[in-house]
């Protein structure tokens, strides 16, 4: 696997600024051979390569009226492996991109290959100088943490309905039944700068009444969703029982694969700075007229090259955005959660498959009370029934309220974790607890601050399970 990541940085940082900020890098790395004093040697004003035992410096630069291209490659060496990293930049029109390619090539063939990693030197750039504007949103190592205001509405609405012009994927965090958050915001959002944004909404309140603004599009619940670039797609993440660092790398591996074969919007790379000076080499003969029919011989060969190539990204580019139109029309047809085709109405699922658990004990019911023996109609609901896994989770769930309030005497520690991680939120109410679940005032109950009996705390539980489950 390789690691390619490209962002704009602040467009007032210059291309020194970069370079000097890329050998810092190198310095500051606990692996390198080189001393400081061969490293405060190296500018950019020129073409260099400097080597010293298995560590090698590549610099290479080019420019035009209105355009600066210019790459560094670094290159760490030992007996089983290579890590290259390529830093590269492009400067025009106010802008300032950065490229990085980190990769790793091995001698030999191995299960358990050497871990890339994400080179640190992107959040270094960040961090110094700023990132830019990729489309409305900053590049930043923060999260962009949303609040109860209209206009944190407006920008979740604009992230899961495609409505900008981000280049970078857009990671939404949701928020769970207890209002917590299934990765940490600020550590993911470092691990991925440069390579994604991160949207953190603020409870589980406004995601429930983000719903019915973007037609069950979002996540939630907890669930973490990857909005791709210009509406072509939302891959889950659900944390369940995962170690929170493996389900934050889980993400960081979706973004790296994704990244790895996406054109990025502006060339900058080691090859577009040759490519600079090949055309600059062109222009030159073209001026300069030395073996004029020779060199117009090799200029015209290489016009035509470069005129194949353009045109046959032109026509990639022109069937990428077509499918992208389409995949946003059969998008903006399909619930992202719920795993079911039909329309639920107002109605969301306040767990995982909720719904489709609910339909399929429907079927089962209807199937076993209300259809004829080899009749169309059990076939069809046999051939549902036999081609989806049939749980029944609102049993699980009624049976852990049940447990939780076994012997209630008391809303102690143990009662309350139970009730919030099953979606319950609990208010003091004078000499009650109010328990509404999943903030849904449909389903409330009213539970006494103090048990009576041993069997109140079952009848509590079979009443709030009649409501809920």
């Amino acid at each position: 696997m390789n690691i390619k990541v490209s962002f704009p940085l602040n467009n007032v940082t210059s291309s020194e600024d970069v370079f000097h900020e890329c050998i810092n890098w190198i310095m500051d790395s606990p692996y390198t051979d080189f001393a400081q004093e061969e490293l405060n040697k190296l500018n950019n004003s020129e073409d260099f390569t400097y080597t010293k035992d298995q560590e090698h410096i590549e610099f290479s630069r080019s420019e035009t009226p209105g355009l600066f291209v210019s790459s560094l490659r670094y290159r760490k060496s030992t007996t089983s492996a290579q890590w290259i990293t390529e830093i590269s930049t492009r400067i025009e029109l106010n802008q300032h991109w950065i490229s990085v390619v980190s990769s790793i090539v091995t001698a030999t063939a191995s299960n358990e290959p050497p871990e890339i990693k994400k080179p640190l030197i992107i959040i270094r750039l960040i961090s110094r100088f700023g990132g830019g504007n990729d489309g409305d949103v900053p590049i930043t190592i923060t999260p962009i943490m949303l609040d109860e205001t209209n206009t944190s509405k407006e920008i979740a609405k604009a992230v899961i309905n495609s409505n900008n012009s981000c280049t970078l994927p857009i990671v939404y965090v949701s928020t769970s039944n207890n209002n917590k958050h299934s990765v940490i915001p600020d550590r993911l959002a470092r691990k991925l700068s440069g390579m994604a944004h991160v949207v953190v909404e603020p409870s589980r309140a406004f995601s429930h009444g983000l719903r019915k603004e973007v037609g069950s599009r979002n996540v939630y619940g907890g669930v973490v969703g990857i909005y791709w670039p210009k509406g072509t797609g939302v891959t889950i993440f659900r944390r369940e029982i995962k170690d929170i660092k493996l389900f934050e790398q889980e993400i960081f591996e979706k973004i790296c694969e994704a990244l790895s074969v996406l054109i990025p919007p502006h060339k900058c790379s080691w090859e577009e700075v040759s490519h600079v000076k090949n055309r600059n080499a062109i222009e030159h003969l073209k001026r300069e007229g030395v073996n004029a029919a020779e060199a117009k011989e090799v200029v015209l060969l290489y016009e035509a090259e470069l005129t194949e190539k353009l045109e046959s990204i032109q026509v990639l580019n022109r069937e990428i955005e077509r499918l992208s139109i389409l995949v946003r029309h059969l998008e903006a047809k399909t619930p992202v959660q719920g795993g079911i085709v039909i329309n639920t109405g107002d109605e969301e699922d306040y767990f995982e498959e909720e719904i489709l658990a609910l339909t399929l004990l429907a079927i089962k019911d209807y199937a076993a009370k209300s259809t004829h023996p080899k009749s169309r109609r059990e076939h069809i609901l046999s051939a549902i029934l036999n081609s989806n896994m049939l749980n029944e989770p609102h049993d699980q769930k009624a049976k852990v309220l049940k447990e939780a309030l076994r012997g209630y005497r008391e809303m102690n520690k143990k009662v309350k974790d139970t009730l919030e991680e099953l979606g319950f939120s609990i208010v003091a109410d004078g000499k009650h607890w109010k328990v509404t679940y999943q903030e849904d005032e449909r389903y409330t109950y009213i539970l006494p601050k103090s048990g009576s009996d041993h069997r109140g705390g079952l009848n509590a539980a079979a009443h709030i399970a009649n409501i809920v489950y």
